[in-house]
């Protein structure tokens, strides 16, 4: 009789998904954690710089009210920058159209 050779591997599925595991859950692990990091440094930078004029970097901002719309303003007298948060302008410009409105109305009367 002619000796076969047989070759024998040892197959660890559990292993190897139990690695597959943690490496997954590692990865998602650093992935949080590096959101938090972004997140509190950019806190961290919004906190520090608050007062900060956008233009020219001096802590000199002064707000304003304008209506029910406040408004930040530069008061370094070689900047006055003028500061606006996401819709503000549209408030500004919706509050103007409804004074013009109201003085037309009233303009009317006398013509």
């Amino acid at each position: 009789m002619a000796r076969k050779t047989v070759s024998v591997s040892i197959v660890q599925p559990k292993k190897a998904s139990e690695e597959a595991y943690f490496a997954e859950r590692e990865k998602k692990l650093i992935e949080k954690l590096r959101q938090d990091s972004a997140k509190e440094s950019d806190q961290q930078y919004r906190d520090e710089h608050k007062y900060h004029c956008f233009r020219c970097g001096t802590a000199s901002l002064a707000e304003v009210d304008e209506g029910n719309v406040k408004i930040d303003i530069c008061v370094n007298k070689d900047c006055g920058a003028v500061h606006l948060d996401p819709g503000e302008l549209k408030e500004i410009l919706e509050n103007q159209q409804s004074i013009k409105s109201t003085r037309n109305a009233f303009l009317s009367l006398f013509k």
